[in-house]
C-alpha cells in the first residue's frame, strides 16, 4: 500500500456487548444484529469482518465503518461487498490501494488499485439486483405488510401486493392501510368478478389496483374475485417486480461502470468490475452471458470465442458473485469472465473457473 494507505490498526470494528441469539428486531440495524449475535453462524462472519477490517487502510476505514453500521441494508451490503473484494484480492497476492487519487482527472474515482509483481490493475465493486427477486424484503417491508394484514379484515376480495424497491423507514400503520380500505370499499365483490371475467386480469388491475410510494419503494395492491371458499378475502404476497431476469439490472450496473472509467485518464491501464448480483432469480451461466457478450457471440460460440458486448470492451474483465449476500458467504459462487481483446492480469487467472466465495475468502466449510 501507498504512504498514507497503510493498514488500519485504530479501534475495532464490533464493541463488546452482551452476546444474544434470536432473530433481528424491529429497527434493528444488520451491524447491530451481527454485534450482538450468539448465534453460530453470526460470529464467524463478525470475526472474519473485524480481521479484514483491521486490514482496511486507515485514512479510509472511518467512512467503511460508517457504511457498514447504515440502517440501510443496501448500503451495508454494499460496503461488506467492498471489503469481501478487498480481502480477495489480498488473498490472491496483490497489494490493494483504496480509493486510490488520480491527478489531473476531475471527480473520477475507482475502488481499488492492485498489483502483483509487474501486474497494476483496477478494480471497481459494484452490488446491482438487490430488493428485486421474488424472496427479497427486509424487515421495514415485512413491518409494513404485518399492518396491512392485521388492519384489513372482513374482506370482500383477494387483495394481491406486488412489491418494487427497498422501504428504508417505518410507515405508520393509516398510511398503509387507508389506501386499501378505500380500494376495496370502492368496488363490489360482483364487480371485481365481472371485471375479470370480462377484462381479463391485466386490464382490470389498471383501475382495481392502489398504490403506496415511499422513496424508491412501490406498493401495489390490486382486488382479484375471493379464491376461498364461501367469499371471504385474504392478503396476498407481496411477491416483487423484476423477478423474471437479472440480465436487466446486471446490465444497468456493468454499463455504468464501464462509461465511469471512460471519464479517467487512465484508459490504457486495465480495469475489471467486480459485481455482486443480488436478484434472488439470478439465472447462473444465462443472465451475466447474455450481460456481457455480444449478442451475434452467444449463438455457436464456444466460451472462449466469444467477445464482449461494445459497451465492456474496455473492460479486461467481470468477476460475477452469484446473490453473495449476508449469510451466504460459503456457497456463493463466484467466477470471473475474461475479456479476449484485454490482457488479464496472471493473479486473476484462477478465477476463470468457478470457485466457492467461502473458500476464496477463507471462511471455513464447517464454521
Amino acid at each position: 500500500m501507498s504512504p498514507g494507505n497503510q493498514a488500519n490498526y485504530g479501534a475495532p470494528l464490533f464493541q463488546s456487548v452482551t452476546q444474544r441469539e434470536g432473530p433481528a428486531d424491529d429497527n434493528e440495524t444488520t451491524f447491530h444484529f451481527l454485534e450482538r449475535g450468539g448465534h453460530s453462524l453470526a460470529i464467524p462472519i463478525r470475526d472474519w469482518m473485524e480481521h479484514w477490517f483491521r486490514a482496511f487502510p486507515k485514512d479510509v476505514a472511518p467512512r467503511l465503518k460508517l457504511r457498514l453500521r447504515s440502517a440501510r441494508f443496501a448500503e451495508f451490503l454494499s460496503a461488506y461487498f467492498e471489503l469481501q473484494v478487498f480481502a480477495l484480492l489480498q488473498r490472491l497476492g496483490c497489494t490493494v490501494e483504496v480509493e486510490p487519487s488520480f491527478p489531473g482527472t476531475q471527480g473520477a474515482t475507482v475502488d481499488f488499485r492492485a498489483r502483483n509483481g509487474t501486474d497494476e490493475f483496477y478494480v471497481e465493486a459494484t452490488v446491482c439486483g438487490l430488493g428485486q427477486g421474488v424472496l427479497s424484503s427486509n424487515a421495514n417491508e415485512e413491518d409494513a405488510i404485518r399492518k396491512i394484514r392485521e388492519g384489513l379484515t372482513e374482506l370482500h376480495s383477494d387483495l394481491w401486493l406486488r412489491a418494487e424497491g427497498e422501504l428504508h423507514r417505518t410507515l405508520g400503520k393509516r398510511r398503509l392501510v387507508l389506501p386499501f380500505r378505500k380500494l376495496m370499499q370502492a368496488h363490489t365483490p360482483d364487480e371485481v368478478r365481472e371485471s375479470h371475467s370480462r377484462e381479463g386480469r391485466f386490464e382490470a388491475k389498471r383501475y382495481l389496483s392502489e398504490t403506496i410510494k415511499e422513496g424508491d419503494w412501490k406498493l401495489t395492491g390490486s382486488l382479484i374475485p375471493a379464491l376461498a371458499r364461501m367469499g371471504e378475502g385474504q392478503v396476498w404476497g407481496p411477491v416483487r417486480t423484476g423477478a423474471v431476469s437479472a440480465q436487466a439490472p446486471l446490465t444497468l450496473a456493468l454499463a455504468k461502470k464501464a462509461q465511469d472509467w471512460r471519464r479517467t485518464n487512465l484508459k490504457r491501464k486495465s480495469f475489471l468490475i467486480a459485481v455482486n448480483v443480488c436478484n434472488t432469480d439470478f439465472a447462473w451461466n444465462l443472465d451475466e452471458i447474455r450481460a456481457l457478450y455480444a449478442a451475434d457471440a452467444l449463438e455457436g460460440a464456444g466460451a472462449t470465442s466469444r467477445t464482449f458486448a461494445p459497451y465492456l470492451s474496455r473492460v479486461a474483465g467481470v468477476l460475477i458473485f452469484g446473490n453473495a449476500t449476508l449469510g451466504m458467504e460459503r456457497a456463493a459462487r463466484v467466477q470471473l469472465h475474461a475479456n479476449p481483446q484485454r490482457r488479464l492480469p496472471e493473479c486473476l487467472r484462477p478465477l476463470l473457473g468457478e470457485q466457492t466465495l467461502g473458500d476464496l475468502l477463507g471462511f471455513a466449510p464447517d464454521a
